[in-house]
């Protein structure tokens, strides 16, 4: 895992992406995705399995792996009127959410901190259908667990995402392969001092 130091400058905004959007490479890049995704499915569910079928579930993966190239990505604004308690802030982002080919997870996001707001961490929840919040699936930002409190107007952060033991999900295969089947259900969520249960959310397209 890449460690992961802000940088920061002061200027004004740019918002380049004005509506989230979902980027594939075309040529068939999607079966592979498809492909790649019943091999999760089926490694994360290797304990029911016997061993001669997990062996070939693994072969599975790696070959789903090798015959992928180019990275899912998925773009969101991040809005304070998404959140859930109501955070009346300024402060706004876009983020940005790539999964690689073999699995990984790297986020970038720039945050707008025209709110003054204290920044503490950001993360990737996954929202059941009829709720209002989520838990916490992957830490976007680190040391796992820490506040950071970040209080520059312009915040840039990158970073491999974490995943952490939650209710939703027992493996990050899994959280993985509902990732990929269902986006919209995953939210990138940024909180604050004001805001503990976040001032600046977006869901993935």
């Amino acid at each position: 895992m890449h460690s992961w130091t802000p940088r920061f400058c002061r200027g004004s905004f740019s918002e380049h992406h004005h509506t989230p959007r979902f980027t594939c490479n075309p040529g068939g890049s999607m079966h592979h995705w498809r492909t790649f995704l019943a091999a999760l499915i089926v490694v994360a569910c290797g304990d029911q399995m016997p061993p001669s079928a997990v062996g070939g579930s693994a072969s599975m993966l790696a070959n789903a792996q090798s015959e992928l190239v180019p990275a899912v990505v998925f773009n969101t604004q991040m809005r304070s009127e998404l959140e859930v308690p109501a955070c009346a802030s300024e402060s706004k982002g876009h983020a940005q959410v790539k999964v690689l080919e073999d699995g990984t997870i790297e986020a970038a996001a720039t945050i707008s901190n025209k709110g003054g707001e204290s920044v503490r961490f950001g993360h990737i929840h996954h929202l059941p259908p009829g709720q209002a919040t989520g838990p916490i699936i992957w830490w976007l930002t680190t040391p796992v667990g820490v506040d950071l409190n970040l209080t520059e107007e312009h915040i840039d952060v990158q970073q491999q995402g974490v995943f952490v033991t939650n209710p939703h999900f027992a493996t990050a295969e899994l959280a993985l392969a509902e990732l990929l089947s269902d986006p919209s259900s995953f939210y990138v969520n940024f909180h604050s001092d004001v805001c503990p249960g976040g001032f600046a959310r977006g869901f993935l397209p």
